[in-house]
């Protein structure tokens, strides 16, 4: 694992954040970490894991909202083969796989009730069985939990155990949304130009009235969104000097972008013909595939 990968910021929040990671290292207890999608939960469960005595072992992530409830418990666990149909082989689940070392659960409040118990059980006995399977695995794993919900709400629900969650939230940390710590966009604006123009050999720069539009803007999709701006910036951008115009916002108000677009085909074309038919940046601008503007821009020739 890549131990120079950073946290940046300088807001009271984000030293109150690594100051959190320090702790959390150095105490081998579940953690939980809360925040909006794109915060960098993610990063800082890394970041504890870097900076643990578990350093040297298995780092494994799931997204618990990414992989059907009906396969989650297999991935989790594993299965012996004859367990189900398809189960033609033993197969070890990620809990295992990371023996030794941290599994971070991302939307652990995703999970259902069945899994919650049965995971509940697993972190009190640090046993697990495999699907299928008699004999019991004692598995030496850390955890780090992170969710975008309300949890207390879910448990109020009755959509989450609450005595599972106090057993995943010995530690406990709210990661804020950037739009509440601005003065950090301007660092970490810093710190992606610095990386895009290592790896690229070349020197990216950025005029002050885009970096004045990336301030006045809310990121609704945060740390990834501003970063998800910022590669579409350098490539829209002429002689790697990024202006106001090459930064272009999407967000849910966009949702029938395509729809829009394929009635009005004539935008489609005025935007590559802005980019002197290059479809990669026409693309970016408008928010969509390379591969769609160019279905697109046949259908429409054939007609």
């Amino acid at each position: 694992m890549n131990r120079n990968i950073k946290i940046i910021g300088g807001s009271s929040q984000i030293r109150n954040l690594i100051e959190f990671i320090k702790k959390a290292s150095k105490i081998d207890v579940n953690v939980l970490v809360l925040g909006e999608t794109g915060v960098g939960k993610e990063l800082a469960a890394r970041m504890i894991h870097i900076y643990s005595a578990r350093k040297d072992k298995p780092f494994i992530k799931i997204n618990c909202s990414n992989i059907n409830e009906n396969l989650l418990e297999s991935e989790l666990f594993g299965y012996k083969k004859g367990a189900y149909t398809g189960a033609i082989i033993d197969k070890p689940g990620l809990l295992e796989a990371a023996n030794g070392g941290t599994f971070f659960l991302d939307e652990i409040a995703d999970i259902n009730l069945y899994l919650q118990a049965k995971f509940l059980s697993f972190i009190e006995d640090k046993e697990l069985r495999r699907l299928g399977e008699n004999r019991t695995r004692k598995i030496d794993v850390r955890f780090i939990f992170a969710s975008n919900k309300d949890i207390n709400k879910f448990i109020k629900q009755a959509k989450f155990r609450d005595d599972l969650y106090y057993r995943i939230s010995v530690l406990s940390f709210y990661i804020a949304p950037l739009r509440e710590r601005k003065e950090d966009i301007h660092l970490l604006i810093k710190s992606y130009l610095k990386n895009k123009s290592l790896k690229q050999s070349q020197y990216f720069t950025i005029e002050q009235t885009a970096i004045d539009k990336l301030m006045r803007y809310s990121f609704p999709g945060n740390v990834r969104e501003l970063q998800n701006i910022m590669e579409r910036a350098t490539v829209l951008s002429e002689n790697r000097k990024i202006s106001e115009k090459d930064i272009i916002f999407y967000n849910m108000e966009n949702s029938g972008k395509k729809e829009k677009l394929k009635s009005n085909r004539e935008i489609i074309k005025k935007t590559v013909e802005k980019y002197q038919g290059n479809k990669t940046k026409a693309a970016l601008a408008l928010g969509v595939s390379r591969q769609w503007i160019h279905k697109v821009l046949n259908e429409s020739d054939r007609k």
